[in-house]
């Protein structure tokens, strides 16, 4: 019986010792992978700048598909034809642009909404037709439709603007130096004042 407890004692000895073994060998392995892994992770200033400025950018199938993230066009679409009509079209104007959300637009609102979205030639007073220094729905219509963007976003003419014709639309509007992207200040300036979340 003596031999039988001095062979188990052997034994599991000799396990421990190759255990150990082994798990020194697993070890200095996980250090070789993670000094690779964090080997790769340095970048060179070079390669950051060109991702920075990849990342400062928007092109029209990036922005169009950030604008999409939103739910803010299927708000608006008050009859669910993942379509808006002129009405639906208009409304989704006065509404971003109605920063306070008070249902009105006033002067300092319309001030800023006008030159972010690039209407000229017009005034508050112009807009403001029962002189209450506020605009209300029927107001903003008729001053909005001068701009005649319902017509010219519609690019395939079937009197309603899909959400690919609203985003194409936004974009082309902002992208003021016609370069095909927006850069941090046209994006930033613009879709987070009325689309960001």
């Amino acid at each position: 019986m003596n031999i039988n407890k001095i062979l188990g004692v052997g034994f599991g000895m000799a396990m421990f010792a190759g255990f150990s073994a082994c798990s020194t060998g697993e070890t200095e392995t996980a250090s070789e992978v993670e000094t690779t892994e964090t080997t790769t992770e340095v970048r060179t200033e070079t390669e950051m700048d060109a991702n920075t400025d990849a990342m400062a950018t928007w092109d029209n199938e990036r922005f169009g598909t950030t604008f999409a993230s939103n739910t803010m066009y299927s708000d608006w679409d008050a009859n669910d034809d993942d379509m808006l009509d002129e009405n639906e079209f208009n409304t989704s104007f006065y509404s971003t642009w109605d920063e306070n959300d008070d249902n009105m637009l006033d002067e300092n609102e319309w001030n800023t909404a006008t030159a972010d979205f690039g209407i000229t030639g017009q005034t508050y007073a112009d807009w403001d037709t029962n002189k209450d220094s506020k605009l209300d729905n029927n107001e903003f219509n008729t001053g909005f439709a001068k701009g005649d963007y319902m017509r010219n976003w519609d690019k395939d003419r079937d009197g309603k603007v899909s959400q690919r014709e609203y985003s194409d639309g936004l974009f082309m509007m902002w992208d003021t130096n016609k370069d095909g992207t927006l850069d941090n200040n046209e994006y930033n300036t613009r879709y987070n004042r009325y689309y960001g979340m």
